[in-house]
């Protein structure tokens, strides 16, 4: 044997071992991909279920809205009413108290000055300044 067959020797057994390393690999890496595309599988299995129950709670919750919506509209209309009514009361009441009031202190004043004999004295007019 020459020395140029034992580099094609040597050369085939590198690629050989090179061969056996490369089958290695592709093993680990198949083995990776497989664990990882069960891994996905079962994310997918379990995460499907969860987003049709989180939209079966998302349409409850929406029609929950709805009615608390119709409520809060229901509550702004009875404290709209209740104000008018609060508004009227009050300006029908007020008013003849007011003026009920008003007479009965001129009244009491006239009463006061003719029980001591003496007149009203004049209204002094106030000028106002700017």
């Amino acid at each position: 044997m020459s020395a140029v067959d034992y580099a094609w020797f040597a050369v085939a057994v590198l690629l050989g071992v090179l061969v056996i390393v490369v089958c290695v690999v592709m093993a680990n890496l198949f083995r990776v991909l497989t664990s990882t595309k069960d891994l996905i599988d079962g994310v997918t299995s379990q995460t499907v279920p969860l987003l049709e129950q989180v939209n079966g709670t998302v349409g409850l919750v929406n029609q929950e809205l709805a009615r608390v919506d119709g409520i809060l509209s229901t509550a702004e209309t009875v404290t709209t009413t209740v104000g008018h009514m609060v508004e009227v009361v009050s300006s029908t009441v007020s008013s003849p108290l007011v003026k009920a009031s008003a007479f009965v202190y001129g009244l009491r004043k006239a009463a006061g000055k003719a029980a001591e004999g003496e007149e009203e004295p004049p209204r002094r007019r106030r000028r106002w300044r700017r």
